[in-house]
């Protein structure tokens, strides 16, 4: 059917669609517009990346790669061959194969005594249970973090127009400072959120010189998954949110700019905090458990007073990170002289140093580690490299003075080590290194013996001789070093397995829970097995015979009609008859018989 109306073209739009057009054009006009007024007094780039460093991707590889690779190296030597091995790395590493090759696998095992990411982030770590049982493994849980702390160093280098040369020599300083060298080979958790509020604090850093609002954002995630890394992240995430109002309020920032960028990097870490305590109030009734009760602390064995607080305190600094002593006042002084970021840095290793001694006095820890002093350490040399672009002209006279104090501050530090009271390892590392000698039967200053044979020599024989899932009863929170050195977590009736109501039934009758074994400590004080069996801990008990011991460890056997004297029927006298039939490994095994 023809029609006498003609059709407009596309090229030619009709008088009803040019008006619609015209409008929708004025609109976005004036969207435009609304949004240049509302930047207009915004001091910070927004849409926009200011200019910056330009990116070097091949020098941070190469920077990672390459301390990677050192401490990983120093710390095969230091664990495998010294046997300077932290039972609490053991621990972590055993949670993280529970929840791969556990039955069940739970991802429950991380439990809440550490912070979750210090588990879950070495986990991939325990994937093959090959690699898992070898202590190999262990540097690798430190030494990749410790060495992205590093990276994160030299990327704040740069943006102080540090020299290459000594660039470098700051970090060779930094990373062959023995604390440094302890914890970041030796299996640590603590560097794991060190180097995430490192990353942190070098978004700041990059903040401030660029004022690109993006490295607030960025630092406001680092904080939120350093918080479940350590919690005492949180101490410089409200500094760093307190610095970040003070700042832009200096600048002569808009309130809606100010309370906006806060709020961006506030809140991440307020997410965080909540769903874990979420979490602990619902798993635990306790929604402050993760503070409370946490593996730092579990129970101060001494009191300290003001006095001795401050007396360690001064300690830690002067021996650990002599540095500071330089340092602080420095970034103070500069402060005063309108340098606010000076200031804010002086803040944030001021809490470094006061931090130890606070959590020690509210009850969250149990005494001034000497490891407290590492991150003293880092926030004193994030101090001296601001401070090195602050003096501009002074850049490299200043960056040389930081080399050669932590030059300086090396055998100092060493020599602390061997003797500082309160320690875990120190003085075994500084052993091994002065004597090139095993540590293995060593006493630590902290107390304790250093070294893992007893461990290896259970695990050995448990690998050799028994294969049946669930048939070992064992407290996991005391045994878990053997747990790990099997390589088979499954092999064991654990805590984990059907959670500790039905362990403690069985625990009590291990007979009807079909149990043929029962690996206990010989330290009864914490071992919930253990106090319910003494007598077999001691090798006494005729119906529990032993099938290997280790100074540590105990194995022994259950008979099928095992009862424990308490539940027995008093008319059930001859139930010590069956202790024939109990599904005993050859004696000895591949190692020939009990250790003593």
């Amino acid at each position: 059917m023809s029609t006498s109306v003609t059709e407009p073209s596309p090229a030619e739009p009709t008088p009803a669609a040019t008006t619609t057009l015209d409008s929708a054009q004025v609109e976005k006009d004036q969207v435009v517009r609304r949004a240049k007024e509302k930047l207009a007094g915004t001091i910070q780039a927004v849409g926009h990346r200011p200019h910056d460093i330009p990116r070097r991707r091949w020098e941070s590889l190469a920077i990672f790669a390459f301390f990677a690779v050192a401490y990983i190296w120093f710390g095969y030597w230091l664990v495998v061959q010294m046997h300077v091995v932290s039972f609490e790395t053991l621990d972590r590493l055993n949670r993280s194969l529970m929840v791969w090759h556990n039955d069940p696998a739970k991802l429950s095992a991380i439990g809440f005594d550490f912070p979750p990411l210090t588990t879950l982030l070495i986990s991939p770590l325990t994937l093959i249970p090959a690699l898992a049982r070898s202590l190999a493994i262990v540097p690798v849980a430190s030494a990749l973090f410790a060495a992205a702390t590093m990276v994160l160093l030299n990327s704040m280098l740069r943006r102080a127009q540090v020299q290459t040369a000594l660039r470098y020599a700051v970090l060779l300083a930094v990373g062959a400072n023995p604390l440094v060298l302890l914890y970041g080979a030796g299996g640590s958790r603590h560097f794991i959120w060190i180097s995430l509020v490192m990353a942190a604090v070098g978004a700041l850093f990059a903040w401030y010189v660029t004022a690109d609002i993006r490295f607030v954002m960025i630092s406001g995630l680092a904080f939120s998954i350093a918080t479940l890394a350590g919690y005492s992240s949180l101490i410089w995430f409200a500094i760093g949110a307190l610095m970040i109002g003070s700042v832009l309020s200096r600048l002569g920032a808009r309130g809606e700019e100010i309370e906006g960028t806060t709020v961006g990097f506030a809140a991440p870490t307020a997410y965080v905090i909540a769903l874990w305590t979420a979490f602990n109030l619902i798993l635990l009734s306790n929604p402050f458990a993760w503070i409370t009760n946490s593996n730092d602390a579990a129970g101060a064995a001494e009191h300290f007073s003001l006095l001795e607080l401050a007396q360690y305190t001064g300690q830690l600094v002067l021996y650990g990170a002599p540095l500071a002593i330089v340092v602080l006042p420095a970034l103070i002084f500069a402060g005063f002289k309108n340098n606010a970021f000076a200031l804010w840095l002086a803040v944030m290793l001021g809490a470094a140093i006061l931090s130890p001694a606070v959590s020690v006095a509210l009850g969250l820890a149990d005494a001034p580690m000497m490891r407290n002093a590492l991150p003293i350490l880092l926030f004193a040399v994030v101090g001296a490299i601001w401070l090195a672009r602050s003096l501009g002209t002074q850049n490299a006279a200043v960056s040389a003075i930081l080399v050669a104090i932590l030059v300086v501050s090396i055998p100092w530090t060493f020599h602390a080590m061997k003797s500082y009271r309160y320690q875990n390892l120190e003085s075994a590392f500084a052993a091994a290194l002065s004597t090139g000698e095993s540590q293995e039967g060593a006493k630590a200053v902290g107390g304790g013996t250093i070294g893992v044979v007893s461990e290896q020599a259970m695990a050995d024989y448990i690998r050799a001789n028994i294969d049946e899932d669930h048939s070992i009863l064992t407290d996991n929170a005391q045994t878990y070093a053997v747990m790990l050195l099997t390589g088979d977590p499954a092999l064991f009736f654990d805590r984990v397995d059907r959670s500790d109501g039905p362990w403690q039934e069985a625990a009590k009758d291990p007979a009807g829970a079909d149990v043929k074994y029962l690996l206990l400590s010989t330290d009864t004080s914490d071992d919930l097995l253990s106090q319910l069996y003494t007598e077999a801990v001691d090798g006494t008990d005729p119906m529990l015979p032993e099938l290997f011991s280790t100074p540590r460890y105990r194995l022994v056997g259950v008979p099928a009609a095992y009862q424990r004297e308490d539940a027995a029927d008093s008319g059930d006298s001859d139930s010590s008859d069956d202790s024939t039939s109990t599904p005993a490994p050859p004696s000895g095994g591949s190692l020939g018989g009990p250790v003593q």
